[in-house]
C-alpha cells in the first residue's frame, strides 16, 4: 500500500462514519419538523390566521415543498456535511457567500432549538413547575451527551420518538374527533375565506407556519453519513415533508374546530388543551408525548448545527478545531458542545414567537440561495436552450421567486 493510500485510509478513519439508512433519515426529517412545529405553534398560527390556520399551513407547505425539491436534487449530488455551504459555493464560486449561508443555517439551528425547548418547558408545567432555566440547562446537557455518543444512536432515538410523535398526533385527532357535519359547514372558513380575516392575516400565519416545516433541510447535513445518499436523500427529504404537511393540516383542522380561538392562541400546550375537553387523563397522555416530541426536535437541531459548523471549519470559514471528530464516537465533539451552549443562552433570554419569526427570516433567505444554486447548476448542466423545459431549472427558480415574495410581504407587514 502506497503512502497516498495510507493517508486516505487514515483520513477516512477519523472522518464522519457512513452508517445511516433511508428510514433513519426519513424519520429524522419527520421528527425535526413535528417537534419544531405542530406541538408548539398551531395556536400561535391561529392567533394570526384565525380559523384559516389550516390554509396557512397549506401555503407554507407548498413553499417548503418547492424548496425541498431543490434539496432532493442537491443533497445526493453533494453528499457533504454543511450541505448548503457546498451548494452555494459550487454554484456561485463564492466562499464568502457560502460562509454567510453556513452561519445563517447555524443561526437558525440555534433559535429553532431554543424555541422548541421553550415549548418543552410549557408542557412540563402540566406536571410540575421547575425553574425554566434549570429545565433548559439539564435538558440540553443530556441531549448534547447523546449527540456526542454517535449519529447512529442519536437517529435511532429520534426515529423511535418520531413514531411516538406521529402516534400522538393521530391520538389527538382520534380523541378530539372531527364532527363531519361541522367540518363540511366550516370548510370554507378554514381553507377559503373566513369572516373578519383577510389575505394579509393568512400570509402572516403562513410565515409563522413555515417555521413548522423547518427541518427537511437538516437532512442535507447528514448526507455525508448516509450509506447511499443518491438513493436515500430524495426519498427522505420529500417523504418527510409530505408526512408532516398531512399531519399539520389535520391537526390544525381539529384545533380550530375544538377550541375557541382565544384559548387556542393563549395556550402554551395546545395539544393538551384540545384533548382535555374529552377527559383530564387524555391531557396527561398527550403532554407526555409532547414532552418527548419537543425534545426530539431539539436533538435534531443540535445534530444539524454541529454538522454545519463542522462543514464550515472544513472549509476554513470557522476555527479549525470544530472540524475535529471524537476518535471513538466519530462525532464533532467541540462543534456539538458549542451549539448546545448557544441554544441554552437563547432559550433562556428570548421569547418564542420572536425566535420563530427570526428563524423564518433567515431560513427563507438561505432557501432563496439554495434554490438559485440549483437553477444555476441546472442551467450549466442542461444549457440555455433546454433549461426552460426542465423542471430541475424551472421549479427551483419559481421557489426562489416565491421565497423573495414571501420575505418582501413580511417585511412590508412589519413596517
Amino acid at each position: 500500500m502506497g503512502n497516498h493510500e495510507i493517508m486516505s485510509v487514515e483520513k477516512e478513519a477519523v472522518g464522519l462514519k457512513k452508517q445511516l439508512g433511508t428510514v433513519q433519515i426519513l424519520l429524522y426529517g419527520v421528527g425535526t419538523m413535528l417537534g419544531a412545529g405542530i406541538y408548539v405553534l398551531v395556536g400561535k398560527v391561529a392567533g394570526y390566521a384565525g380559523t384559516l390556520a389550516p390554509l396557512s399551513f397549506l401555503i407554507a407547505g407548498i413553499l417548503a415543498g418547492l424548496t425541498a425539491y431543490s434539496y432532493s436534487l442537491l443533497s445526493p449530488r453533494f453528499p457533504k456535511s454543511g450541505g448548503e455551504i457546498v451548494y452555494v459555493k459550487s454554484a456561485f464560486n463564492s466562499k464568502r457567500l457560502a460562509s454567510l449561508v453556513g452561519w445563517g443555517v447555524i443561526f437558525t439551528g440555534f433559535i429553532s432549538a431554543a424555541a422548541i425547548i421553550k415549548g418543552f418547558v410549557g408542557y412540563l408545567d402540566v406536571f410540575i413547575e421547575i425553574p425554566d432555566a434549570l429545565v433548559i440547562i439539564v435538558s440540553l446537557t443530556l441531549l448534547c451527551i447523546l449527540a456526542i455518543l454517535g449519529i447512529g444512536e442519536s437517529l435511532n432515538v429520534i426515529g423511535l420518538i418520531t413514531l411516538i410523535e406521529v402516534g400522538g398526533l393521530i391520538f389527538v385527532i382520534f380523541v378530539a374527533g372531527i364532527d363531519m357535519e361541522k367540518f363540511t359547514s366550516q370548510f370554507s372558513e378554514m381553507f377559503i375565506k373566513a369572516p373578519g380575516y383577510d389575505v394579509f392575516a393568512v400570509f402572516q400565519g403562513a410565515f409563522l407556519a413555515f417555521y413548522a416545516f423547518v427541518g427537511f433541510e437538516d437532512l442535507a447535513n447528514v448526507a455525508e453519513e448516509a450509506k447511499n445518499p443518491k438513493k436515500s436523500m430524495p426519498v427522505a427529504i420529500m417523504g418527510s415533508l409530505f408526512i408532516a404537511l398531512f399531519l399539520y393540516i389535520a391537526v390544525a383542522v381539529v384545533a380550530v374546530i375544538s377550541l375557541p380561538l382565544n384559548e387556542l392562541y393563549s395556550t402554551d400546550a395546545p395539544m393538551a388543551e384540545i384533548v382535555a375537553q374529552k377527559g383530564e387523563q387524555y391531557a396527561y397522555i398527550i403532554s407526555v408525548i409532547s414532552l418527548v416530541a419537543v425534545l426530539n426536535g431539539v436533538l435534531a437541531q443540535v445534530i444539524m448545527g454541529s454538522r454545519v459548523l463542522y462543514g464550515l471549519a472544513g472549509q476554513n470559514s470557522a476555527p479549525k478545531m470544530f472540524h475535529k471528530v471524537h476518535k471513538k464516537y466519530r462525532t464533532p465533539l467541540l462543534a456539538t458542545i458549542v451549539i448546545a451552549l448557544g441554544i441554552v443562552v437563547l432559550a433562556i433570554f428570548v421569547p418564542i414567537v420572536d425566535l420563530a419569526n427570526a428563524t423564518s427570516y433567515v431560513i427563507i433567505s438561505v432557501f432563496t440561495l439554495v434554490n438559485l444554486s440549483q437553477s444555476k447548476l441546472a442551467f450549466s448542466d442542461i444549457g440555455k436552450k433546454k433549461c426552460w423545459r426542465s423542471r430541475k431549472f424551472i421549479l427551483p427558480l419559481l421557489a426562489a421567486l416565491l421565497c423573495i415574495v414571501f420575505l418582501g410581504y413580511k417585511i412590508l407587514a412589519e413596517v
